[in-house]
């Protein structure tokens, strides 16, 4: 399957304007002059509709995705020999030490509100503009629709990230916006959905891959309702159940993997994904994260990974030998292609690579210590970039958030027939089925751990579950954590916003 021509145009934006990198946080302003010259076409009008797209990478194939994982008792950047330091900043996520000055954070920050200053940006503008006459891919008002509906899913990532949050839909205005209190923010997520939500695209139109559909739009709203106590004060499970009631055209396939394959534009999971290309926009490269610098020989990748993310011995532990989603993860002995043993480089050196599950700790620990996530599939010889499109929402997903809504009404036995679905896919057999009186809430946790295994959801599973500030693997408990704090360019710059 071709990804969706709508694309190409934002590949070559992206080529003319240099927009794909991480480190131009800043909100673009066009001028009057600028706005009137560059909406005079429909190429101009569809590359501007695009351009939000492009911040998914960074805002939540990235930055919320490190900062939710790697301060989870999932994830680990550990420091390896005289690697992996880089700053403390790895180690504070683990610690929940962080400052205000952390510069992931910072990242989740900037890079959100650039995304919905790209949203404002082209929904100010277009106001005004004649497009009667231009040959756009979609209708003008869809456009519209699935920008607001892309604006209020980043403010939904600030609201999960930092609670209290400003909401600006002018582009510089006003110039220091006060945080409205989360409840606001999700009222506000919730008004721009309901009033977008019927000139959103459908799975199986042209338009719809890679873009706000309806079906992400209820997945969103979902997110919200099962989340709502902790951001709210006000539980609604059952809202998050109507909601997942509503998504359509989605199935939870067999095989636990197809989500996750390189080429996994027709799998009827993924519900919500950032579509990627080896080659184009860099690429989707988490795995170059995780593995080891000798897995460049042994996949014969062209470039070497960075050895730097691995699983935390306990997550990995809380597996049964029996469940095939341990597949995903590489520990012991690592081999390339024609079946010879991969070598260390650093502690290891010229040694057989064994990747071990226990790991010595944060701050000391070998290169070959702790297993490695390849739950998106790597394929062999692969470019910079894999062609696996990064999966933010996906059915299962929305199928356990309804059976945990479900339990926490007291409906433990409604739950059970979807949980234990879930589980006879990744064991194969009924064998490991849950009861009502093992399904407790604890274990839920644990079986979201296990099917979510970096996916980016474990630090708002946690802080849901109230575990956030649980010790773990080689970090004490903590407490007024479950919020991070505003950056500290953030404040300098508004005098609104304060610690």
């Amino acid at each position: 399957m071709i990804k969706n021509k709508l694309y190409n145009p934002l590949l070559m934006l992206l080529l003319l304007l240099g927009i794909s990198s991480c480190t131009n946080l800043e909100e673009e302003v066009f001028s009057d002059t600028t706005t009137k010259t560059f909406y005079s076409s429909a190429e101009e009008v569809t590359a501007n509709y695009l351009k939000p797209y492009t911040r998914l990478y960074v805002t939540s194939s990235l930055a919320h995705w490190i900062c939710g994982e790697l301060s989870s008792d999932c994830a680990a950047w550990t420091q390896k020999g005289k690697h992996g330091y880089d700053g403390g900043k790895w180690q504070q996520l683990h610690y929940h030490t962080w400052t205000p000055e952390h510069h992931e954070i910072k990242g989740a920050w900037n890079n959100t509100y650039q995304a919905i200053g790209y949203c404002n940006e082209f929904l100010n503008n277009i106001e005004g503009v004649d497009v009667s006459n231009m040959n756009l891919p979609v209708p003008i008002e869809q456009m519209k629709a699935e920008l607001r509906a892309l604006r209020a899913f980043h403010y939904y990532l600030l609201v999960d990230n930092f609670r209290n949050v400003p909401v600006v839909t002018k582009v510089g205005e006003p110039r220091s916006p006060a945080p409205e209190q989360a409840a606001d923010v999700i009222n506000f997520i919730e008004d721009e959905i309901n009033a977008v939500i019927n000139d959103l695209p459908v799975k199986g139109e042209s338009s719809a891959y890679g873009h706000f559909t309806k079906a992400a739009a209820h997945m969103l709203l979902a997110k919200i309702y099962l989340n709502s106590e902790v951001y709210t004060g006000t539980a609604r499970w059952q809202d998050c159940i109507n909601e997942v009631n509503k998504i359509s055209g989605y199935n939870m396939v067999a095989d636990w993997k197809e989500p996750f394959k390189a080429r996994n534009e027709n799998c009827d999971e993924n519900i919500f994904v950032i579509p990627f290309e080896e080659n184009k926009i860099g690429g989707f490269y988490h795995h170059a994260f995780m593995m080891h610098y000798s897995h460049q020989q042994g996949f014969n990748l062209q470039y070497m990974p960075w050895n730097g993310i691995v699983v935390q011995p306990d997550h990995y532990r809380s597996f049964d030998a029996a469940d095939t989603r341990l597949e995903q993860f590489l520990v012991g002995p690592q081999f390339d292609q024609e079946g010879n043993p991969l070598l260390g480089v650093e502690e290891a050196k010229d040694e057989p690579l064994v990747l071990t599950i226990d790991i010595t700790s944060m701050t000391n620990s070998r290169e070959d210590e702790g297993a490695r996530s390849v739950k998106y599939e790597v394929v062999v010889g692969e470019a910079w970039g894999l062609n696996n499109d990064f999966v933010i929402f996906r059915h299962t997903d929305a199928l356990m958030m309804k059976a945990e809504a479900l339990v926490r009404l007291g409906k433990t036995a409604d739950a059970l027939p979807i949980v234990n679905n879930v589980r006879e896919r990744a064991f194969g057999n009924a064998d490991h089925n849950y009861t009502e009186a093992t399904l407790t809430l604890d274990e839920f946790l644990a079986e979201r751990g296990r099917e979510f295994s970096f996916e980016g959801h474990r630090r708002q599973d946690l802080v849901r579950f109230g575990k956030f500030g649980d010790a773990w693997w080689d970090k004490e408990p903590t407490s007024g954590k479950e919020v991070f704090p505003y950056p500290l360019t953030a404040t300098d710059n508004n005098p609104n916003l304060s610690n």
